[in-house]
C-alpha cells in the first residue's frame, strides 16, 4: 500500500471516529461515516484540491484540503435518516 493510501485511509479513519463520536447514535452509523470521509478523502485528493496556504503534503496528500472533503461529506452523511 502506497504511503498516500495509507495515510487519507488514516485521515478518514480518524474524521469518521470523531464524527461518530459527536453525532453518531447506531452502531451502523460507523460504517457509513467511514465509507463517507474515504469518499471525501479521495475525492479532494483526486481532484487535486489545493488552498493557497504553504502547508506540507505528506506523501503529496493535502491534508487540510482530505479532512475538508471528508467533513463535508461526513456532515451529509449525518443529515441521512439510517
Amino acid at each position: 500500500m502506497s504511503p498516500a493510501l495509507l495515510l487519507l485511509f488514516l485521515l478518514a479513519s480518524a474524521s469518521a471516529a470523531l464524527a461518530h463520536v459527536l453525532w453518531g447514535r447506531r452502531l451502523l452509523q460507523l460504517p457509513i461515516f467511514w465509507l463517507a470521509a474515504c469518499a471525501g478523502c479521495l475525492i479532494a485528493y483526486a481532484l487535486g484540491l489545493r488552498l493557497p496556504l504553504a502547508l506540507p503534503a505528506p506523501a503529496g496528500v493535502p491534508v487540510l484540503e482530505a479532512v475538508l472533503g471528508a467533513w463535508i461529506l461526513l456532515i451529509v452523511a449525518s443529515r441521512l435518516r439510517v
